[in-house]
């Protein structure tokens, strides 16, 4: 008999291709745990193949069957601390913004990629890729930082408006 497993449509990332990092109930142990996973509606294209149930709707009493192949279950998503965000944004914006990661190893990759076209620039490939390893391992971090973000342009405009005190 395979798993059987259970998630909100709120937990679903807006990307679903390829590994991304999801919250599931098991239905037979009602354990609730985020797990590294791939998900399609169809179990042809998963390799080990388990049930998933997405619930939505206002009293999530609409179900659609997908189905996942969990890759790692002992993901452990970290707290992100808000304040330290705040500041390490603030700081981005007063200071350089200049990643510089010193290393002629990864400065020869990334140029290579540059060279056959892949990227127009070496500021471009950084920007993607780092970008791209960000929102997979660390989403949590990411959605934070937009959270943050958001807020701070609400208070630089409020102020610039003349409703901040």
């Amino acid at each position: 008999m395979t798993a059987e497993y259970v998630t909100s449509e709120e937990h679903l990332p807006e990307d679903l291709t390829g590994e991304i990092t999801i919250q599931v109930t098991d239905s037979e142990t009602k354990e609730i745990f985020t797990t590294r996973a791939r998900i399609d509606r169809s179990p042809g294209n998963l390799e080990s193949p388990d049930s998933l149930t997405i619930v939505r709707g206002p009293h999530e009493n609409v179900e659609e069957e997908w189905y996942i192949e969990i890759i790692e279950t002992d993901v452990t998503l970290f707290d992100v601390d808000a304040e330290i965000l705040r500041d390490c944004i603030q700081r981005s914006q007063a200071e350089s913004n200049v990643v510089n990661a010193r290393s002629d190893e990864l400065r020869a990759l990334l140029l290579y990629l540059v060279e056959t076209g892949r990227y127009q620039s070496v500021s471009e490939a950084v920007r993607s890729i780092l970008g791209e390893h960000l929102s997979d391992r660390y989403p949590e971090l990411v959605d934070t930082y937009v959270d943050v973000r958001t807020e701070l342009e609400r208070e630089e405009l409020t102020t610039r408006l003349g409703g901040g005190e």
